[in-house]
């Protein structure tokens, strides 16, 4: 059911406010991450991130909350007949929101591409010192498992084996989790995306019906006139087939 103008106003306000919170959880997630990156402490590490992952479920809550919230009012917008007169302003709301909210999208996925390349970034220089002389594909192939065997037998010749491993080990399964919550953002921009394409081509298809319609009441319009003007003749010529035969008789009666 369609709401009124009113309490639509009122419900995309509330919209509005719910994108201004995931952009502020968005900023908090990215200064504990810098915390992170910056952090020598596993305990204060593990910290920071306790509190960042619940940001992230939060975040990633809000955020699909509100695709479906976009979502149903744009199927309403579309069952609204274009002869509505809230519809203008109904649009022009969702189209400003949703604007919004794929800008938090974007922003989002940036703070997080940031993070997993600086955190991969960390991790190969900690290889490094570990094996000054490993390749790039050696490496590559400990930011893909850490724990493999390789890695594991470099450490064994460092006095601080069981702390580096400690760290490794933290630092890759945070980038997993980044890696999925990215993936999430992807799948949820491609959503956004694919409604806007859809909607485009229903309301091409739309526009298609109407411009048919409006053609054939054209051409309605104008058989009707054309028969309009025929039956005028045809009536025209009835009247003066009966003023000539009324004009015939009173000639041949005088």
């Amino acid at each position: 059911m369609t709401t009124s103008l009113a309490q639509f106003l009122e419900d995309t306000s509330s919209d509005e406010q719910s994108i201004k919170i995931i952009h502020s959880n968005i900023e908090r997630i990215q200064t504990l991450q810098n915390q992170i990156l910056a952090s020598t402490s596993l305990q204060q590490e593990a910290s920071q991130g306790e509190e960042r992952n619940g940001l992230l479920v939060n975040t990633k809550d809000l955020l699909f909350q509100m695709k479906d919230r976009i979502r149903k009012i744009e199927s309403e917008n579309a069952r609204l007949p274009a002869t509505d007169s809230n519809l203008t302003v109904r649009k022009q709301r969702i189209e400003l929101i949703r604007e919004r909210f794929t800008d938090v999208l974007e922003k989002y996925r940036a703070v997080q591409d940031s993070y997993i390349n600086q955190q991969k970034d960390r991790m190969s220089r900690q290889y490094r010192v570990v094996n000054p002389d490993a390749s790039e594909q050696e490496i590559e192939n400990y930011l893909s498992d850490p724990s493999g065997q390789p890695f594991q037998q470099a450490l064994l010749r460092t006095d601080k084996a069981k702390d580096a491993m400690a760290y490794v080990q933290q630092r890759h399964g945070d980038i997993i989790l980044i890696e999925q919550t990215i993936a999430e953002l992807a799948q949820l921009f491609n959503e956004m995306q694919l409604q806007v394409e859809v909607q485009d081509t229903v309301l091409t298809e739309i526009d298609e019906k109407v411009q048919i319609v409006t053609e054939d009441t054209e051409k309605g319009a104008d058989h009707v006139g054309r028969a309009y003007e025929l039956a005028l003749a045809a009536r025209k010529k009835k009247w003066m087939t009966i003023g000539i035969v009324v004009a015939f008789s009173s000639i041949k009666q005088s």
